[in-house]
């Protein structure tokens, strides 16, 4: 990738059970893919990517954020941006997720709530947001041909986004 100024990267990411499902239930393959994406989003710093979207789902998507806020440790000029798919999101999760969640929310550069109410059809809304302010993203995706992250990663190439996929890197 050439080096850009203030260049954007979106992530996108199965849920935790897909990816638990995928590695016979290690809780371990969390940190693994988090130290896997602190260390993408410190090369891609290096090139001037410094704004990191994160759809603020279960699994990937919190374990990225947690990684920017790790990377941000070092590099300051990091900016975490958090697309809200509808306000009442985490309302969905487990507690132990919903703690996350608003813990990462307080420690976003920036928020944005695409839809004020859930709707069919708003995660995808989320991710095309995303994709479309990205100039790159970072994908946890299994090479299944279904889901939303195969959707998203598909619209990301479609749009002649560069998809580095944290998954492959891992195997």
């Amino acid at each position: 990738m050439e080096t850009k100024i203030n260049s954007i990267v979106a992530f996108t990411g199965h849920r935790k059970e897909r990816i638990l499902q995928g590695c016979g239930n290690n809780f371990q393959i969390f940190e693994q893919i988090q130290n896997a994406v602190v260390n993408q989003v410190i090369e891609l710093h290096g090139q001037g990517y410094n704004v990191f979207y994160t759809g603020m789902a279960t699994g990937f998507d919190m374990i990225a954020a947690e990684a920017v806020l790790l990377a941000k440790e070092k590099y300051g000029d990091i900016t975490l941006a958090a697309a809200i798919p509808f306000r009442k999101q985490p309302l969905w999760f487990d507690a132990e997720d919903q703690l996350l969640y608003h813990r990462l929310l307080k420690k976003a550069d920036r928020v944005v709530m695409v839809s004020e109410n859930y709707y069919k059809g708003c995660y995808i809304r989320r991710d095309e947001y995303m994709v479309s302010k990205a100039d790159a993203v970072i994908a946890y995706w299994d090479l299944v041909p279904k889901g939303g992250t195969f959707y998203t990663v598909n619209k990301a190439i479609q749009n002649g986004k560069p998809v580095i996929n944290i998954y492959e890197k891992m195997k």
